[in-house]
């Protein structure tokens, strides 16, 4: 297809406008340029936290010493008092004071060494005190610099993606704009074989709607060029003030790191809630944490994994994320953690591990208590309430899910398992129940989970959508797990409303 030198022009202007004038192998360059970066503060974050923890534990053996110290020096001044009483009883009795005095003149002497050491002692827990500062804020700084360059790789990423986008819409406008040209190239061949003056009016035509066409399209590209821009310009802010993307679509309720006050905030068994801001909300998603994370970090970090202004651009969800309490975990010496239930046994992802059954119990209760308030605050409709979670979270929320008296609009579970223990009652067959799991998950392998899911289709349940995706593990299934939950909820409630 010939097109004529205006047109190629067009084209090239359109295709310009829409890539911005970026080249995606520089931005390609400059996100592995970023990465690298990200990947050295990794190591020097290790290395700082490896440094503070060598430093903290030399203080606290200073520390002991100078205790111990203290304790000496507080046995040899008692020791001193008595042979200061035994000489005068010796002087009182008229008796021999030779030996009363050497025996003074000892205690003393010690008194004055272990005076010494103590001071040595506390000259050193200065010194290792003043060095574990230093190390901690060198850490500090070290951790900072890590999130800077963790922000610049996310803002790259976005820049790079926007970049292959603008560059796909001006490859599929630019199609489009040659099949427009090459109608009206062949209609104005066809009209100037019959008249001459219809062939004067369709060029008139062709270069009117010509000029139409660039002028839709730049305004188009424009367009679409702020857009990108205003969105940059937002998720850049939101990094450097600290806020998630989309923090503001919600009311951020109840427990979180940002509002906490204390250093080191207890969370074991509060709740956290994002409320949509402007309406009241129509659906509930109870969403449970994975072993060992708290609710509050979806709340304060992850508000963007229930929000998408292209898949999910709904404000009529409310999201309850509730923390595990503290328990004692067996398989970790009985060390408290935040857990749904306690493990019994560990078997390296191999298997099922063994769980308590008395915490289980526990959690489902709590978990009930939840789902019926929250059922409540949507006038009985328990179909408008979903449950999921993820992990550890995924395993219980199915449990309670299957165990729930009552019928829910939906399940969604992520890198988890269907635990031996939970039924399959026939009241449940139809509810959706979407599940996801990383073909390369090495904490709950693909290789066994597969046969826990097998009860599904036993039991006759006709509703369950299984995906498990190639390169997914499970200690990083981040930016999956958005794409999961978003691809739930909006398959829930835009159904509805559809």
């Amino acid at each position: 297809l010939k097109l004529c030198r205006r047109c190629r022009a067009l084209i090239a202007l359109l295709c310009l406008a829409m890539g911005g004038g970026v080249d995606p192998a520089k931005a390609e360059a400059e996100l592995r340029s970023c990465k690298e970066e990200y990947r050295s503060a990794l190591r020097e974050v290790r290395e700082s936290r490896r440094v503070v923890k060598e430093a903290q534990a030399l203080c606290r053996s200073r520390v002991v010493r100078f205790g111990a110290a203290q304790r000496r020096r507080r046995l040899r001044q008692s020791a001193v008092k008595q042979a200061q009483h035994h000489l005068e009883r010796c002087r009182a009795c008229g008796g021999q004071t030779d030996g009363a005095r050497k025996r003074l003149a000892l205690a003393r002497q010690r008194l004055q060494e272990d005076t010494k050491a103590e001071a040595d002692a506390r000259r050193a827990v200065k010194v290792a005190r003043a060095n574990r500062s230093a190390t901690e804020a060198r850490a500090t700084r070290v951790a900072g610099r890590r999130d800077k360059s963790h922000a610049k790789v996310k803002v790259q990423a976005l820049r790079l993606r926007q970049v292959r986008g603008a560059m796909r819409a001006a490859a599929a406008r630019a199609k489009r704009l040659q099949g427009v040209v090459a109608r009206h190239a062949a209609l104005r061949r066809e009209l100037s074989m019959k008249h001459k003056v219809a062939m004067q009016q369709l060029e008139q035509r062709l270069q009117e709607e010509l000029r139409g066409h660039k002028r839709r399209a730049a305004e188009q590209a424009q367009e679409a060029a702020d857009r990108r821009k205003r969105r940059a310009l937002q998720y850049a802010a939101s990094l450097r003030n600290g806020d998630p993307l989309h923090a503001d679509k919600f009311h951020r309720v109840g427990a979180s790191e940002v509002t906490a006050k204390a250093p080191d905030p207890d969370f074991s068994g509060r709740i956290s809630v994002l409320l949509p801001k402007g309406q009241r909300h129509e659906y509930t998603m109870v969403y449970l944490h994975q072993f060992c994370l708290q609710g509050t970090s979806y709340v304060d970090w992850k508000p963007h994994y229930f929000f998408s202004s292209t898949k999910l651009p709904s404000l009529s969800l409310k999201v309850t994320l509730p923390t595990a309490k503290a328990i004692p975990v067996t398989v970790h010496g009985g060390i408290k953690q935040y857990a749904w239930y306690d493990y019994k046994t560990d078997h390296d992802g191999k298997c099922e591990d063994q769980l308590c059954p008395a915490t289980l119990r526990a959690t489902r209760d709590r978990i009930f208590r939840i789902l019926d308030r929250e059922i409540a605050l949507l006038g009985g409709d328990a179909s408008r309430v979903f449950l999921g979670g993820a992990s550890q979270g995924c395993c219980t929320a199915l449990h309670c899910f299957l165990k729930y008296p009552r019928q829910l609009g939906g399940f969604v579970g992520v890198v988890g398992h269907l635990l031996s223990c939970s039924p399959l009652p026939e009241k449940k067959r139809h509810l959706p129940i979407y599940l996801y799991n990383g073909r390369e998950d090495k904490v709950m392998r693909w290789s066994w989970v597969k046969g826990t899911y097998a009860r599904f289709k036993v039991a006759g349940y006709t509703n369950v959508r299984i995906k498990v995706e190639e390169g997914v593990t499970h200690t990083k299934p981040v930016r999956k797990e958005r794409e999961w939950i978003l691809s739930f909820l909006s398959e829930m409630i835009s159904g509805r409303k559809g």
